[in-house]
């Protein structure tokens, strides 16, 4: 009986919907954006943030001071997670030392694009 049980579940989870994630630098050339930068100083003033796919996030230290951050591979809770931490050593984020963090993830940061607020704009889709 128990196994019959698992057996519906699995079944079950398989059979619902669900929601793709897109493939890694699918959509994003990274190339085409701002320059790219080893840190970002002064990291202590993040006033926001925005998750563009399930491998980049951006953050905003101002409304003219945006970057963009790639990481090394995909963050599965980065879409819904209403709060994020970025590891950081006093007060500087660095591009392959540091993380992205959240829901218990540690997801390493492998660049850092400084970008406009145009620029995020057309990464959206």
């Amino acid at each position: 009986m128990k196994l019959m049980k698992c057996l519906m579940f699995a079944s079950l989870a398989y059979s619902l919907p669900s929601t793709a994630l897109p493939p890694p630098e699918a959509s994003i050339n990274v190339s085409n954006l701002g320059e790219a930068v080893l840190s970002i100083s002064s990291a202590n003033r993040i006033s926001d943030w925005e998750p563009i796919d399930a491998q980049h996030v951006v953050l905003s230290l101002s409304p003219d001071e945006r970057y963009l951050l790639t990481l090394k591979r995909q963050c599965g809770g980065l879409g819904w997670a209403q709060r994020i931490g970025v590891t950081m050593s006093n007060n500087t984020i660095w591009a392959v030392f540091d993380a992205v963090t959240t829901d218990g993830l540690q997801c390493p940061i492998e660049r850092i694009n400084r970008v406009t607020r145009e620029q995020v704009d057309d990464l959206k889709i």
